[in-house]
Protein backbone atom coordinates (compact mmCIF):
# COMPACT_ATOMS: atom_id res chain seq x y z
CA UNK A 1 0.00 0.00 0.00
CA UNK A 2 1.67 3.06 -1.31
CA UNK A 3 0.43 6.55 0.00
CA UNK A 4 0.98 9.63 -2.05
CA UNK A 5 2.00 12.79 -0.37
CA UNK A 6 0.77 16.06 -1.44
CA UNK A 7 3.66 18.40 -0.54
CA UNK A 8 1.97 21.58 -2.12
CA UNK A 9 1.80 24.75 0.48
CA UNK A 10 -0.79 27.06 0.29
CA UNK A 11 1.38 29.64 -1.57
CA UNK A 12 -1.83 32.26 -1.87
CA UNK A 13 -2.48 32.04 1.33
CA UNK A 14 -3.33 35.38 2.54
CA UNK A 15 -2.94 36.91 -1.13
CA UNK A 16 -5.81 39.66 -1.72
CA UNK A 17 -6.32 40.18 1.43
CA UNK A 18 -3.59 43.00 2.30
CA UNK A 19 -5.86 45.76 3.56
CA UNK A 20 -8.31 43.36 5.61
CA UNK A 21 -5.24 41.74 7.39
CA UNK A 22 -3.59 45.32 8.33
CA UNK A 23 -7.03 46.48 9.73
CA UNK A 24 -7.40 42.90 12.04
CA UNK A 25 -3.82 43.29 12.98
CA UNK A 26 -3.91 47.53 13.98
CA UNK A 27 -7.19 46.45 15.94
CA UNK A 28 -5.71 43.62 17.73
CA UNK A 29 -2.01 45.06 18.37
CA UNK A 30 -3.95 48.11 19.87
CA UNK A 31 -6.07 46.31 22.22
CA UNK A 32 -2.84 44.58 23.30
CA UNK A 33 -1.14 47.91 23.67
CA UNK A 34 -4.35 49.17 25.33
CA UNK A 35 -4.18 46.38 27.62
CA UNK A 36 -0.80 47.39 28.87
CA UNK A 37 -1.19 50.91 29.36
CA UNK A 38 -4.78 50.14 31.43
CA UNK A 39 -2.00 48.97 34.04
CA UNK A 40 -0.65 52.65 34.80
CA UNK A 41 -3.81 53.58 36.20
CA UNK A 42 -3.20 50.62 38.69
CA UNK A 43 -2.42 52.46 42.29
CA UNK A 44 -1.88 48.67 43.86
CA UNK A 45 -5.07 48.99 45.54
CA UNK A 46 -7.77 48.46 43.17
CA UNK A 47 -7.90 45.29 40.82
CA UNK A 48 -9.76 46.07 38.03
CA UNK A 49 -6.71 47.21 35.83
CA UNK A 50 -5.42 44.22 36.06
CA UNK A 51 -8.74 42.25 34.99
CA UNK A 52 -9.09 44.80 32.48
CA UNK A 53 -5.65 43.92 31.14
CA UNK A 54 -5.70 40.35 31.43
CA UNK A 55 -9.09 40.53 29.50
CA UNK A 56 -7.60 42.61 26.63
CA UNK A 57 -4.49 40.42 26.53
CA UNK A 58 -6.42 37.30 26.52
CA UNK A 59 -8.92 38.85 24.09
CA UNK A 60 -6.01 40.10 21.60
CA UNK A 61 -4.14 36.38 22.20
CA UNK A 62 -7.47 33.90 21.41
CA UNK A 63 -8.97 35.76 18.72
CA UNK A 64 -6.64 35.57 15.83
CA UNK A 65 -5.16 31.87 17.39
CA UNK A 66 -8.71 30.19 18.37
CA UNK A 67 -10.66 32.28 15.48
CA UNK A 68 -9.21 33.79 12.75
CA UNK A 69 -6.53 30.91 12.37
CA UNK A 70 -9.07 28.06 12.54
CA UNK A 71 -7.44 26.09 15.67
CA UNK A 72 -9.75 23.27 14.52
CA UNK A 73 -8.22 22.48 11.08
CA UNK A 74 -5.16 23.27 12.04
CA UNK A 75 -3.95 19.34 11.71
CA UNK A 76 -5.48 19.11 8.34
CA UNK A 77 -3.75 22.41 7.31
CA UNK A 78 -0.99 20.83 8.44
CA UNK A 79 -0.95 17.87 6.33
CA UNK A 80 -1.89 20.33 3.27
CA UNK A 81 -5.33 19.13 2.65
CA UNK A 82 -7.16 22.03 2.55
CA UNK A 83 -10.56 21.33 3.23
CA UNK A 84 -13.53 23.75 4.70
CA UNK A 85 -15.12 21.39 7.04
CA UNK A 86 -14.97 22.09 10.39
CA UNK A 87 -14.25 19.88 13.30
CA UNK A 88 -15.06 19.60 16.49
CA UNK A 89 -12.19 18.48 18.29
CA UNK A 90 -8.62 18.06 17.69
CA UNK A 91 -7.35 14.68 15.71
CA UNK A 92 -4.29 13.27 18.02
CA UNK A 93 -2.58 10.13 16.42
CA UNK A 94 -0.63 7.79 18.33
Amino acid sequence: MSHEVNNQSPTDAGRGHLLSNILVFSLLFGMFLLSMYVLSWSDGTNVWPFGVCLVLAFLAFFIPQGILGRADTGFNLAEGNRTDKKETSAKVDS
